[in-house]
Order: C-alpha cells, then sequence, then structure tokens
C-alpha cells in the first residue's frame, strides 16, 4: 500500500502517519511530484487534481482537508470513479467557530464602530447588543454549526437550529428544524450564522426576500461560502439598513474586488475567508486522517465520507468526535 500526503507536512505528522499505517509507504510529494507520486497509491491525503485522477489507477480513498466540497467543482473523473473522497467537515469546527463568534460578538458589541471610531480620534458611543437572550438561527447543523451553538448556549442564547438532514437535538438547541421552516427561523433570529454547504439548493439563500423578513436588529454572519449570500442584495440591504449588519469571512468572488461596495460599508465586517486558520489546522487535519486511517486498514466504514454528486456526507457518516484529533502527536 502506497499513502501520498500532498502538500508535505511537519515530520512529526509524517511520522504519525507511519506509525498508524507502518506496512505501508508513505511518501510526501506537491505539484507535477505528486501526479507521479500517486501513479502507484492507493491512498491521498490532501489535495487532489484531474491530472492526478487520470494518472492513478490504483487510487481507492482520496482524504481531503477542505471542509466544504461544492459538488460542482468535484471534477467528472472523480464523480464516475469508484474513489472514496472523505472531506474534512467538523475538523475545522473548532477555529470556525470561534472565528464567527468573533465575527458575531464584533457586531453585537459595536467593536467595528469603536475601532473606526477609534481612527479618526472620536469618543463616540454605539448601539449594543447582548447575546444573552438573543435567538441565534444556525443554518447548518454538522460539526462546525454545532460548535458554534455550543459556545452560544454556554451566553445563554436561545438556539434555532436548520439542516437539510436533520439528525439529533442536543439539550441546548431549542429547536431543530427542516430547512422547510427557513423563512419561520430568520424571521425569529437576532443573528442568522450560515454553515451550510453551497448547493443548488443553498445557492443566493441569503436574497432580498430574506433580508426583508429578517428584523432590522439583526445580522448575518458567513464563514461557509460566499454564493450562499445574494452579494448583490446583500450590499443593498445594508445600505438600506434592512438588516443591522453583516460579518463575512467569505464572498462570492475571492478576493473581493478593490472596487466592491462591501468594504466601506461601516455595517460590515469582512475578513480575507481566514476563519478555517489556526496554529492547529495541520495537526487536526492530520490526525483526522489517521483516525479514518485505522478505520480503512480495519475495513470499516470511514467517516465524512462524502456523496460526490452533493459534496457533503450523509448524516450517519459525518465525523463522531472531533476532539480525538487534538490528541498529542
Amino acid at each position: 500500500m502506497k499513502i501520498v500526503l500532498n502538500p508535505s507536512v511537519e515530520d512529526e505528522l509524517f511520522q504519525k502517519v507511519k506509525r498508524t499505517a507502518p506496512d505501508a509507504e508513505v511518501v510526501m510529494a506537491s505539484g507535477e511530484e505528486a501526479v507521479a507520486a500517486c501513479e502507484n497509491a492507493e491512498i491521498l491525503f490532501g489535495n487532489y487534481s484531474v491530472e492526478i485522477i487520470r494518472s492513478a489507477p490504483h487510487l481507492r480513498w482520496i482524504q481531503t482537508t477542505s471542509a466544504g466540497m461544492d459538488a460542482h467543482r468535484i471534477p467528472a473523473e472523480l464523480k464516475e470513479s469508484d474513489i472514496i473522497v472523505c472531506n474534512a467537515s467538523g475538523v475545522h469546527a473548532i477555529q470556525v467557530a470561534e472565528h464567527a463568534f468573533a465575527l458575531m460578538m464584533t457586531l453585537m458589541r459595536g467593536v467595528h464602530s469603536s475601532f473606526r471610531n477609534q481612527l479618526k480620534h472620536e469618543w463616540k458611543r454605539t448601539t449594543l447588543t447582548d447575546v444573552y437572550g438573543a435567538t441565534i438561527t444556525i443554518v447548518g447543523f454538522g460539526g462546525i454549526g454545532r460548535k458554534f451553538a455550543e459556545q452560544a448556549a454556554a451566553f445563554q442564547a436561545r438556539i434555532l437550529a436548520l439542516d437539510v438532514q436533520g439528525g439529533n437535538k442536543p439539550d441546548y438547541v431549542e429547536s431543530l428544524w427542516g430547512m422547510d421552516r427557513f423563512d419561520e427561523a430568520v424571521k425569529q433570529a437576532d443573528v442568522v450564522f450560515i454553515a451550510c454547504p453551497h448547493t443548488d439548493e443553498t445557492d443566493k439563500l441569503i436574497d432580498a426576500h430574506c433580508l426583508d423578513i429578517m428584523k432590522p436588529t439583526a445580522y448575518v454572519v458567513n464563514t461557509a461560502r460566499g454564493r450562499i449570500v445574494d452579494e448583490a442584495a446583500m450590499i443593498e440591504g445594508l445600505k438600506a439598513n434592512k438588516i443591522a449588519g453583516a460579518g463575512l469571512d467569505v464572498v462570492e468572488e475571492e478576493p473581493l474586488s478593490p472596487d466592491s461596495e462591501l468594504w466601506d460599508l461601516e455595517n460590515c465586517v469582512i475578513t480575507p475567508h481566514a476563519a478555517g486558520g489556526s496554529p492547529k489546522r495541520h495537526h487536526r487535519t492530520v490526525g483526522f486522517f489517521c483516525e479514518n486511517l485505522k478505520r480503512y486498514l480495519a475495513g470499516e466504514p470511514l467517516q465524512n465520507e462524502i456523496d460526490k454528486n452533493v459534496g457533503f456526507p450523509d448524516a450517519d457518516r459525518r465525523a463522531e468526535d472531533i476532539r480525538k484529533v487534538d490528541t498529542e502527536v
């Protein structure tokens, strides 16, 4: 068995993979070297390409490091193959949920306004809102949505969750509904947090209609995919104060154009698709890969195996407990 890590990882993580599969040949490669390295590989961790898939007749499993895999971007060569693909859904939940919470708190506690005033040397107060008792609607209740809900519950917020697959409802969540109750949940929200995949069904989910039915005091936070928000509608909605503000880590086209009106809107906070960043990112992705590798070697079902036609796993394949990957290397 040959395992290719693309791109290379720190030596301690490389050794972790080797300890997990001591009888396997484990190599690190990137770029054109990865294409050649995968010619006789059975497992690929990290980045794949059409060239790799075409040159790797023995490839059986790809473990990506991305939490989201947009189905329309998965090449036909991979969709039509027998290759198992697992994503990293839930593995980045800790840092993404923390980042989303930071965006929410920045907006609700007026930090963005105070920072603008600081640059102008103005001592001026602004409108402040409590998380305590606020209604937070979470759209997409996978690993990131659940982690965000845990954090919001600690602040004693009221939590409504929406998910296309349903699932078990934690006690700290008031309701877990299907997406057919989207309008109902959004109307009640003081914060709408987007944590769902980008699919045909969620494309421009946050549109003019959505902004029209939201409270004028509510906020939108998006750390998922930019195309889930109709950007033109969001710009107009923020300019017209249809909602109180938005925290956007992702936008329709990245990087955001220097000419975009979003940059200058005082009720918008922008970060550069950075929510997944963490000094423990590689540690967690390799740790999750090794947990899945143990399952692969034992002939057990893999966690986060996606349906390649939709880009995300069935509910019963979602990662069970991503805290395992924070153990020592």
